[in-house]
C-alpha cells in the first residue's frame, strides 16, 4: 500500500498473526497507518492496554476502516460488535473525550440495508455511499450454470480444471468449494503442483506463500473455501468455478467478484440442472436477486460474559472505574453480566465452563470467531511446530481418532487427542498413504428443556406441536468408515487394541426448533431428507452459514409429548453455537413460507415424496395455535437436593479440554459446596480413577438414557424416595 501511494516504506505497517510479537510494538511507534486483523486487535492489542506504546496508539486513533464489512455478521460479527465498543471505550477514557468521536468507515459491496446494520454493529450512525456513486472500474463477466448429474460436481470441476491447465495461455483460475476437506480432495484429484488448496486452518507462513504466488501470477490455480472470497486483490484470476450452488447470495456475489478484476472474466456454477429450482428459483433470477440481510445476535449471554471478562481486564489496565463505560451503547443485559464477569462477581454455575475457557487471559481464551469452543493445534508430536488448527466442531468432523486428515494435499492419520494439560490442546498426526480416505460416524442427541421455551414460541395442534426452546445437544463421533476399503470401525472395539482410539464428544446448550407430528406418514417417512432440505432452504433464504445450523431426525427427547420420552415423529434444527445466537428462531416464525419453498423446489425436481410431505406438514400447521405452557418449576423441599442418580453417565468439563464422560458414584457437601465422587475411565487395562469434582462442572448429556435425577437428603447424605411435601415439590425426571 505504501509503495502504491508513494509513501515511505514504514508509513503503512501490518500487524496480524504472522507478525512476531516483538515487532508489533515497533510498528505501532513508526507507522501512522496500521493494517490489523480484528483477531489481533482483540487478542493482542486490547490485552496490552497497560503498555505505554499501546495506550499512545489507541489514544491517538482518529479513523478506523472496516474492509469487507459484510463479513461482520453471525458469530464473528457479533463478537466484533463488542470489540469495537470496548475499543471506543478505551479510546474515550485515554483522551478524556478531548479528540472527538472516532471516525468509522466501512467498505463492502454486499450488505443489505448497510446503514442500519453498521449502526447496530458499531453503535455509530452511518451514511451509505450507494452503487450509483460507485466509480470503481468494471470489467465484463460471463456467468453460466453447467449442469451435471447429482454427485458428479467434483468430477466435472476436476475435468474443467484440467482443460484450463492444458489450454492456459495467461491468467489463473479459482475453484470454490464449501468444505475444508473438499478443497483438499479437489486439489489432490487435479494432481498439479501449481494448483493448491487454500482454506482456514493453515499456518500463516503457508497462507502467505500461496497468496504471494497468486498475486504474482505464478500459481496456475487455487481451490478455495470462502477464505478467498474477500480481502485480496488478485488481478490474474480470469476464470472462476463454483462446486454446487453457493450457500448464500452474498457468497455468490463475492466469489463472482474475484474474477475479471483486471479484464474480462468467466464464472460458472457446476451443479445439477435442478440445483436452483430445488430452492424455488432459477439461475437467472438467483443472479439478479439482492443479497440477504445481515444478522447479529448481541443478546447471547455467553458472548456477553466473555466480553465482560475482557472489558474488566481492560478497565483495570487503564486504571478506569470497573463500572460499565457509558461511552458506548451496550446491548440489553450486558450490565448485569459485566458485573458477574468481574473479579468477585456472583457467577451463576452455568457460566463455569466458559469461565474456565477464559482462564487468566480471556482475550486469548475467547476468540472472535467462535463462542466457548476449544481450539486444537495439529502437530506431529508435542514439541513440533503446529501445521494447522481446528476448533471443536471441525475436530469432530475432520480430525477424529484413526481418521485421515488432509492438509496442503498431504494425508495424515490422526493418532490421538491431547488435552487437559498446561499446554494448548493438540491433535497428534502422522503421514499416511496419500489415497486413504475416511469419514466420521457422528451421532447426535437432542434434549429439549421444558423450562426453556423462548418468548412463548409454542404452537400446538391436534396431532403435534412446534416449539422454539433451549436444548442440550450431544454430538459424538463413535467411529469412522474407511472409504478405501468400505470397512466401518467402532471406537468401542478399536480402543481394545489402542486406547487412543476412543469416542470424542461435544456437549453444549443452545436453542432450536422442534417439530413433532403424531402422524404415521411423518413418523415412518424420510424425516432425514425432510429436515436436511428444510435446513438447506432456510440457510439460503436467510444468509445463514450452513455449518452454524445442525439438524437431527432421531434421538430427540421432548417433555411436551403426551407420553413423554423420545417420540419417533420429531425433527429438530438448532444453532451449532455454544449458548446460541437464536439463528433458528426464524424457522419458527417463517416455517410456512419455508415449506412453500420446499414444495416449489420438490415439484420442480419431480420429488413427489418430499413435495407431498412438505405440503402435508404445512396443512398440519394450519391447525396449530398458541399454547400457554405452565413452566414454573418450584423450589426443592427444604433440606433436599435434586442430584444425579448413582450410576448416571454425565459430562465433566475439564479446564482446557473437551467434556469427558464420568460415572456418578455419590454426592456430598464439602465446605458448603455440592460435590460428586465420580469414576473417570482411563486407559485400557487400568482401573477407573475416582475423583471428587464440583457439581458445577458436571452437566447431563442430551442422551437421556445415560442419566436420571433423584432426591438426596443434605443432612443424612443419602438418596431417598421423593419426599412428602406440598405443591412446591419437584417431580423426578
Amino acid at each position: 500500500m505504501a509503495k502504491e501511494l508513494d509513501l515511505p516504506h514504514n508509513f503503512v505497517g501490518r500487524i496480524d498473526g504472522s507478525v512476531p510479537v516483538k515487532g508489533r510494538e515497533a510498528t505501532l511507534k513508526t507507522s501512522p497507518i496500521i493494517l490489523m486483523t480484528p483477531d489481533v486487535c482483540h487478542a493482542w492489542l486490547m490485552y496490552r492496554l497497560a503498555l505505554p506504546v499501546v495506550r499512545d496508539f489507541v489514544g491517538s486513533l482518529d479513523t478506523l476502516v472496516m474492509d469487507e464489512a459484510h463479513t461482520l455478521e453471525g458469530v464473528f460479527g457479533s463478537n466484533f460488535a463488542f470489540l469495537i465498543r470496548r475499543l471506543k471505550s478505551a479510546r474515550s477514557h485515554l483522551t478524556k473525550d478531548a479528540r472527538g468521536a472516532l471516525q468509522l468507515v466501512a467498505a463492502t459491496a454486499t450488505i443489505r440495508e448497510p446503514e442500519e446494520h453498521m449502526q447496530r454493529l458499531t453503535s455509530t450512525p452511518f451514511t451509505a455511499v450507494t452503487e450509483k456513486q460507485d466509480g470503481s472500474p468494471q470489467s465484463r463477466r460471463v456467468v453460466a450454470h453447467i449442469g451435471c448429474s447429482e454427485g458428479e460436481e467434483f468430477e466435472v470441476t476436476t475435468e474443467l480444471q484440467r482443460q484450463l491447465l492444458r489450454n492456459r495461455k495467461e491468467g489463473s483460475s479459482i475453484s470454490f468449494v464449501d468444505s475444508r476437506k473438499g478443497a483438499e480432495v479437489l486439489a489432490l484429484a487435479i494432481k498439479d503442483p501449481d494448483v493448491l488448496p487454500y482454506r482456514a486452518g493453515f499456518v500463516a507462513d503457508d497462507r502467505a506463500k500461496i497468496e504471494q504466488r497468486l498475486q504474482e501470477g505464478t500459481l496456475k490455480g487455487v481451490i478455495s473455501t470462502s477464505a478467498l472470497e474477500l480481502g485480496i486483490d488478485l488481478p490474474h484470476l480470469t476464470v472462476g468455478i463454483n462446486v454446487g450452488v453457493p450457500a448464500t447470495r452474498k457468497s455468490y456475489r463475492q466469489r463472482l467478484g474475484r474474477v475479471g478484476r483486471g479484464g474480462p472474466g468467466y464464472f460458472v456454477v457446476v451443479a445439477p440442472p435442478n440445483a436452483f429450482s430445488s430452492f424455488g428459483t432459477d439461475f437467472q433470477e438467483y443472479h439478479g436477486l439482492s443479497v440477504e440481510a445481515s444478522y447479529l445476535y448481541l443478546d447471547n449471554r455467553f458472548m456477553q460474559y466473555a466480553h465482560g471478562r475482557c472489558l474488566a481486564t481492560e478497565q483495570e489496565s487503564l486504571g478506569a472505574p470497573l463500572r460499565t463505560p457509558r461511552r458506548a451503547d451496550w446491548p440489553s443485559g450486558f450490565d448485569e453480566l459485566y458485573a458477574v464477569a468481574q473479579p468477585g462477581g456472583n457467577r451463576p454455575t452455568d457460566f463455569d465452563a466458559i469461565a474456565a475457557l477464559g482462564g487468566d487471559n480471556p482475550h486469548y481464551g475467547y476468540p472472535l470467531r467462535n463462542v466457548g469452543e476449544l481450539n486444537y493445534q495439529i502437530k506431529h508430536h508435542k514439541d513440533a511446530e503446529s501445521i494447522g488448527e481446528v476448533n471443536q466442531i471441525q475436530a469432530l468432523r475432520e480430525c477424529y481418532p484413526g481418521g485421515t486428515y488432509l492438509h496442503l494435499t498431504r494425508a495424515y492419520e490422526v493418532k490421538k487427542w491431547v488435552a487437559g494439560t498446561v499446554d494448548q490442546p493438540y491433535i497428534q498426526v502422522a503421514h499416511t498413504h496419500p489415497n486413504r480416505r475416511t469419514r466420521p460416524r457422528v451421532r447426535t442427541w437432542v434434549n429439549a428443556e421444558q423450562d426453556g421455551v423462548q418468548d412463548s414460541n409454542f404452537l400446538r395442534g391436534s396431532h403435534g406441536f412446534l416449539v422454539e426452546s433451549t436444548m442440550l445437544i450431544t454430538q459424538r463421533v463413535e467411529g469412522y468408515v474407511d472409504d478405501t476399503t468400505g470397512n466401518s470401525f467402532n471406537y468401542k472395539e478399536l480402543q481394545q487394541r489402542n486406547p487412543n482410539l476412543r469416542a470424542q464428544s461435544r456437549n453444549f446448550r443452545t436453542t432450536g426448533v422442534v417439530l413433532c407430528l403424531d402422524r404415521s406418514w411423518f413418523k415412518n417417512g424420510n424425516k432425514r431428507d425432510f429436515v436436511n432440505r428444510l435446513r438447506d432452504v432456510f440457510v439460503r433464504e436467510y444468509s445463514v452459514a450452513g455449518q452454524d445450523v445442525g439438524v437431527s431426525w432421531s434421538n430427540i427427547s421432548v417433555p411436551w409429548w403426551d407420553r413423554g420420552g423420545v417420540p419417533g415423529g420429531c425433527v429438530a434444527i438448532f444453532d451449532e453455537t455454544y449458548g446460541s445466537l437464536r439463528l433458528t428462531e426464524r424457522i419458527f416464525d417463517r416455517l410456512k413460507h419455508l415449506l412453500d419453498r420446499m414444495v416449489a423446489g420438490a415439484t420442480a425436481d419431480g420429488d413427489e415424496e418430499l413435495r407431498d410431505v412438505s405440503a402435508r406438514v404445512k396443512g398440519e400447521l394450519l391447525d396449530f395455535r398458541p399454547d400457554a405452557l405452565q413452566q414454573e418449576l418450584a423450589a426443592a423441599p427444604k433440606g433436599y437436593e435434586q442430584v444425579f442418580r448413582k450410576g448416571s453417565t454425565v459430562c465433566y468439563r475439564k479446564v482446557g479440554a473437551m467434556a469427558v464422560d464420568v460415572v456418578i458414584i455419590q454426592p456430598t457437601i464439602l465446605e458448603g459446596q455440592l460435590m460428586y465422587q465420580v469414576e473417570i475411565r482411563q486407559k485400557l487395562g487400568q482401573s477407573p480413577v475416582k475423583n471428587w469434582i464440583s457439581a458445577s462442572a458436571v452437566e447431563p448429556s442430551a442422551n437421556t438414557a445415560d442419566w436420571s435425577y433423584s432426591w438426596w437428603n443434605r443432612e443424612t447424605q443419602e438418596y431417598e424416595d421423593r419426599p412428602e411435601s406440598d405443591e412446591n415439590s419437584l417431580a423426578d425426571d
